[in-house]
């Protein structure tokens, strides 16, 4: 029975482990940011190309398969927010947060392509988004 057990421990965190390696990587996880500006740049990315149809032949840069390049803007030795921009060839989404329980993220992102385009608002903890600006650069 004990050997069984291990088994299928064993089968069921060989199956896991990888499992988590693939969400984080999709979700542009990478060590040393937060996870927080992460989920706002993703709710803001999925909320601009679903509610903006003049955007319609851009596709989510973060279901492109390169990563994310992340830089930290916050000075070193700043407490009580957070900004971390993101950039992905023609994409830069910055995002900013008060660092508190319940932040809501403030989101900037910018399209240089052919069809370019600046966007900001706002993303609470459940996902909801709150649009203050949209502009067509091109």
């Amino acid at each position: 029975m004990k050997t069984k057990m291990r088994m299928v421990i064993g089968m069921m965190a060989a199956l896991l482990i990888p499992a988590v390696i693939i969400v984080a990587a999709r979700n542009g996880g990478a060590p040393g940011v937060p996870e927080g500006p992460v989920f706002g740049r993703e709710t803001a990315l999925h909320y601009v190309l679903t509610s903006h149809p003049e955007l319609g032949e851009l596709i989510n840069p973060s279901r492109i398969r390169t990563p994310w390049h992340v830089e930290n803007l916050t000075p070193e030795g700043w407490v009580g927010s957070n900004t971390v921009r993101f950039t992905k060839g023609e994409w830069i989404v910055k995002v900013s947060n008060m660092v508190v329980r319940e932040p809501v993220y403030s989101v900037e992102i910018g399209h240089t392509g052919d069809v370019g385009f600046q966007w900001k608002g706002t993303v609470d903890l459940d996902g909801n988004v709150v649009e203050t600006a949209f502009t067509l650069t091109q």
